[in-house]
């Protein structure tokens, strides 16, 4: 006789994380001898963050010449997925709130930082761009650093580009693959770039493992693991969906049990920081066949 268990987000244990879940067997136990298990179907929710306070990964700073000294901005990130896309836009955003950009003769603003792909190398690139000494062509914006004259109009007395600070701890470094540092290391008088050094993680979920603390898979470490699913052709938002091809079958460890956990886990088994608890998720227990 085979059974049939069903989890939702009722069975959500760790509402911090929403990816460890609690079943507990009704008339107070299940009792299990030579029993298997299997996946059925998964419906997840595509909700894991990238960018959070669980991963303390969210900070980065910006430092602009403005006459013969610097302002530096600290950023902080709101939790979210973010793409290196996601991030330039971020930056363009705070450069219009701090006025540390100018306005071209078209009135398209002008940016003197970027961050982009570059696929060529599997790297993440910062430019950086020189900040003219004088408004010249340009028109300032309404507000913020460069808006106002006052020794040097808000401009550096000599064009020097901005710079990125990337601290050791609590900053977005790995998701750009950047160490820890100051780029370009000094104020640059001409504009160039830099290429990260560090593979950029892009997202810390690349694929997913899940355990069960009923399982004994005796040829993996650790043993509870019941299976694994890839994210294919899934963007974030979206439901990711697990149906096996076939029953993959794993040991059920012998005893009385009368409650079993089920988690979601990375690639490297962290656990997973989640959105969205509203999962659909489908086991089968039965004798396991001789």
């Amino acid at each position: 006789m085979s059974f049939i268990l069903t989890l939702n987000s009722t069975n959500v244990s760790n509402t911090n994380t929403n990816t460890t879940f609690r079943y507990n067997f009704i008339n107070g136990g299940f009792t299990c001898k030579d029993y298997e298990m299997c996946i059925s179907s998964i419906t997840l929710p595509y909700s894991f963050y990238n960018v959070s306070s669980y991963y303390n990964n969210k900070t980065f700073s910006l430092t602009f010449p403005t006459g013969a000294l610097t302002t530096t901005y600290a950023f902080t990130l709101p939790d979210g997925f973010y793409t290196i896309t996601d991030i330039n836009s971020y930056i363009q955003q705070q450069c219009i709130l701090n006025g540390t950009y100018l306005i071209d003769s078209s009135g398209n603003n002008v940016y003197f930082v970027k961050m982009v792909y570059n696929t060529t190398y599997y790297a993440v690139q910062f430019l950086y761009y020189l900040i003219p000494s004088s408004i010249g062509t340009y028109t300032r914006p309404s507000s913020g650093l460069y808006a106002t004259a006052s020794s040097g109009s808000g401009l550096p007395t000599t064009a020097k580009t901005p710079q990125l600070v990337l601290a050791s701890t609590g900053s977005i470094r790995t998701i750009m693959g950047f160490a820890a540092g100051t780029f370009p290391s000094t104020q640059a008088t001409a504009s160039s770039d830099v290429l990260s050094i560090l593979t950029p993680i892009g997202s810390t979920v690349n694929s997913i493992l899940m355990q069960c603390s009923l399982i004994s898979n005796r040829c993996t470490n650790p043993t509870d693991i019941i299976d694994s699913m890839p994210i294919n052709d899934v963007s974030f938002g979206s439901n990711i969906t697990y149906q096996p091809s076939f029953e993959r079958f794993v040991s059920v460890s012998d005893g009385t049990f009368n409650t079993f956990t089920f988690s979601f886990r990375d690639q490297n088994l962290n656990e997973i920081y989640a959105k969205d608890p509203n999962v659909s998720i489908t086991l089968i227990i039965r004798p396991r066949k001789k």
